[in-house]
């Protein structure tokens, strides 16, 4: 797939959207900044036609990118955009060090705003269509199998009845679709979304180096300084991806009580960019950006006082979460929690070290599945 002819529309507009005006500006305004992208554009791949290698073109294909909607395609990451197109400027020295300025970092945050408003717009439903690219085409709807059975939608309607890209890709489940295992049963854990496991890791420490190759947990980083962190040493944390084209709404795991939400805001660009594929890339990411992304965390207490930590964390452009659960509120095995906007993103389940976890070792899950049992012991850990 041509990724530039696709995902981004051509075009030589001046009429700049405020957000990307603003960070234009910024750009050119301060020597770092501006020393930085140029130095990004040099770093990058040399004679790549579809990589932008000026500020100028950089900054009308950002503007034409917030005022379009994501297509469709077989790519595994090409149904991300803005993650297709900062990720050669993030693989170089300057490129990663310029994303991670918090200065950038407030700038970004206003052009995902913008790229929000026209995602919610009527105009963003185009890209909801049968054609090739399109989200309903033949290709689209053999990745998003059993789309018409399992979600909320209506084939006969224009856009099958979704009235903007971000009603679409926050679909509702059909009632039924996805049957929660053992709803009255506290020792059985559901899955919380729709994912593809990505680690499964014991006797996590309070403090750890979690930028190595090898992405250790450090609970104290995952949430931020909390005292609460101190429940879950030791503990063991399951961690799970969510795919570009896949259900982006979030589900309780157990049945209990919300003792505890925390929101905490994070850098736009929780990449590292020592990997040599895209696909790499991302995936690895995943570890790093449940200490440094956009993350919410909800704290469900069951009636056998197990305490679950669930936590949900964006990556590049799948940065909003919304958590739709108050301290205080009671939920059932299954209910939603909240979802998020933009795209895919990263969850992971916390258990305390009293927690003993049988981990049924899946690699895909869907809501609702039965993935572990848990029950209480002396020593907690893991039974295989």
């Amino acid at each position: 797939m041509d990724f530039t002819k696709n995902v981004i529309s051509q075009t030589t507009s001046t009429n700049l959207n405020t957000s990307i005006k603003a960070f234009k500006s910024l750009i050119e305004s301060d020597p770092k900044l501006y020393k930085l992208t140029t130095e990004m554009f040099t770093q990058t791949r040399p004679g790549d036609p579809t990589i932008p290698s000026n500020l100028a073109t950089f900054i009308i294909q950002l503007n034409s990118l917030v005022r379009s909607a994501p297509v469709f395609s077989t790519q595994r990451w090409a149904s991300s955009p803005l993650t297709m197109f900062i990720e050669p400027y993030i693989r170089t020295p300057s490129g990663y060090e310029f994303f991670l300025n918090a200065k950038v970092n407030n700038a970004f945050h206003d052009i995902l705003k913008d790229w929000g408003k026209f995602l919610r717009s009527p105009e963003s439903a185009a890209v909801l269509t049968s054609e090739p690219n399109g989200w309903f085409s033949p290709d689209a709807l053999a990745n998003m199998r059993d789309f018409e059975k399992t979600f909320v939608c209506d084939p006969r309607k224009p856009h099958w009845g979704f009235t903007s890209w971000e009603e679409f890709f926050n679909r509702e489940l059909r009632k039924g679709a996805r049957p929660i295992a053992e709803p009255d049963n506290p020792g059985v854990v559901s899955a919380a979304v729709d994912g593809v496991t990505y680690k499964f890791a014991t006797n996590i420490k309070a403090k750890d180096e979690y930028w190595l190759k090898n992405q250790p947990y450090s609970l104290e980083d995952m949430l931020d300084g909390d005292p609460i962190a101190g429940q879950f040493v030791g503990g063991t944390v399951l961690q799970v991806y969510l795919e570009p084209t896949g259900y982006h709404r979030w589900h309780a795991p157990v049945s209990g009580v919300v003792v505890r939400t925390l929101e905490i805001p994070g850098i736009f660009c929780p990449a590292q960019r020592d990997n040599t594929s895209l696909d790499d890339w991302v995936s690895e990411s995943q570890g790093y950006a449940v200490h440094t992304a956009t993350r919410h965390l909800i704290f469900i207490e069951t009636e056998d006082k197990v305490l679950v930590c669930c936590l949900f964390a964006g990556i590049l452009e799948r940065g909003s979460c919304e958590t739709t659960m108050l301290p205080g509120d009671n939920v059932k095995k299954g209910q939603e929690l909240g979802m998020f906007h933009f795209g895919g993103s990263t969850h992971c389940l916390i258990f305390g070290p009293q927690v003993r976890v049988n981990w049924n070792h899946m690699e895909d899950m869907k809501v609702g599945q039965e993935i572990s049992r848990i029950s209480l012991g002396k020593s907690g850990g893991v039974s295989e």
